[in-house]
């Protein structure tokens, strides 16, 4: 018989020594310095972050304007104009009462006046200027008024445009300005 010639396997089997492998050892110190490395540039980075000037405490690059305080006064004189405004469009008497000082002169005859013109009108629209806005004194106050007030006449049926022009004095008691006086320079009641 012939020799026979061993053939080579047809697959080849896994043995731990046909493959040679290259282990490394794991080397420990380097990720605790790569670790040390990246916490270190976190804490610079978080530091320089809180040294850069935050928005609430940085200074303003320019300043604000300051208030004058006529600007203030005529704030005021605007918050009173704008309630009896209220006052005229809901028929509110207590509202309109509120705005004038109790020592105003003729208050109850003012009232009367006032009261008179709601029954006989509806209100439609109410806007008004305000000038010549004036210190008298620490408590005290003046500026001109001017209302346009539109009514609608029950009687009539029409409407008509109320423009009256006052002259006020305004007083400042209980923390609130309200009118301590009035010349009507012409039209009809505030």
């Amino acid at each position: 018989m012939a020799q026979e010639d061993e053939a080579p396997p047809v697959f080849y089997p896994r043995d731990s020594e046909t493959k040679v492998r290259r282990h490394q050892p794991r080397r420990p110190g380097r990720a605790l310095i790569t670790l040390l490395s990246l916490f270190l540039v976190v804490i610079v980075a978080y530091g320089a972050w809180r040294m850069l000037p935050s928005p609430r405490t940085q200074a303003p690059q320019t300043p604000a304007p300051l208030t004058a305080p006529q600007e203030d006064l005529r704030r005021e004189v605007e918050k009173v104009a704008e309630k009896i405004r209220a006052a005229h469009l809901n028929k509110d008497i207590n509202k309109w009462l509120g705005c004038y000082n109790s020592a105003y002169p003729n208050l109850g005859q003012v009232e009367r006046q006032i009261l008179e013109l709601w029954k006989n009108y509806d209100v439609k629209e109410v806007s008004y200027r305000i000038s010549n806005v004036q210190r008298l004194g620490e408590k005290q106050a003046q500026a001109d008024l001017v209302w346009n007030i539109q009514v609608f006449d029950h009687r009539t049926r029409d409407y008509t445009l109320l423009r009256p022009t006052y002259k006020v004095i305004l007083e400042k008691s209980g923390g609130d300005w309200r009118i301590r006086d009035s010349r009507e320079n012409g039209g009809g009641a505030s």
